[in-house]
């Protein structure tokens, strides 16, 4: 008997061109964020929130959580990347107290230009925070002498001055204090911001209040931002302060 298949003929599919595929559009560089001119080539991943809502020791907590963690790159390394690197613009360091230039591709020797805690060691900038970036900055040897371990403030009775403006001296209740010049204040009051957020700390009554008024004065510029990112690549945490300067203005108490 002759048995019939009753499976269905499989037809062949009419042969259809696959559609040109588009040609790969080359990636780019990341815009930049508008408004921030040249300061970064991208948005830095790790910049912290801006903590709205909160203020006083609930803010401060949380910066600390934010940006506390981070890699201690020792005090040697920290002197080179400073004299090398961070703060040398085309083969020249400027102190930030003098405005006198330095040209160097190197450690100098500490008798002419050094570098500043501007928290001071003796006050507590020891371990991890000796080598903290955010503070350290490069001055010539003389000057940072003068400033020593004394607190920040405006002087009324000059004892030392620099033509940059930087002075030493005595405030209206006859402290002794030392005062940068006009273009360094602010970076003065967000370091010690910084540090004392990150460090535990407590900021003397009389010198918070001038540092916060400095903080308003001397606002962040393009230069202070972009140290604030390179200090970053380093060691992997930013100064809140320099990144919302109106943080300093939620806490009532350092």
């Amino acid at each position: 008997m002759l048995v019939r298949s009753t499976a269905a003929t499989v037809r062949p599919l009419p042969f259809v061109p696959a559609a040109p595929a588009e040609p790969r559009r080359a990636s780019g560089p990341a815009p930049r964020p508008q408004g921030g001119g040249d300061v970064f080539e991208t948005p830095s991943p790790s910049k912290p929130p801006r903590f709205e809502g909160l203020k006083d020791k609930a803010l401060i907590q949380a910066l600390h959580d934010a940006v506390a963690k981070h890699k201690d790159i020792g005090y040697s390394q920290a002197r080179k990347v400073i004299f090398t690197a961070l703060d040398n613009h085309e083969g020249k360091v400027k102190c930030v107290y003098t405005n006198r230039e330095l040209r160097t591709d190197k450690i100098p020797n500490s008798s002419d230009m050094n570098v500043e805690h501007t928290w001071p060691q003796s006050k507590g900038a020891t371990g991890a925070a000796k080598s903290d970036l955010h503070h350290l900055f490069p001055t010539d040897s003389k000057a940072n002498s003068q400033r020593s371990s004394y607190p920040f403030g405006e002087v009324q009775k000059v004892k030392w001055s620099s033509p940059s403006g930087a002075k030493l001296g005595t405030d209206a209740e006859g402290r002794t204090v030392f005062e940068p010049p006009p273009e360094h204040k602010g970076n003065v009051a967000r370091a010690l911001f910084y540090f004392s957020t990150v460090y535990g700390k407590a900021i003397p009554a009389a010198e918070e209040a001038v540092l916060k008024k400095w903080n308003v004065q001397d606002k962040v510029d393009a230069a202070e931002l972009t140290r604030n990112g390179a200090i970053e690549k380093y060691q992997g945490n930013r100064n809140p302060f320099v990144d919302d300067a109106s943080l300093a203005q939620r806490i009532t108490d350092f």
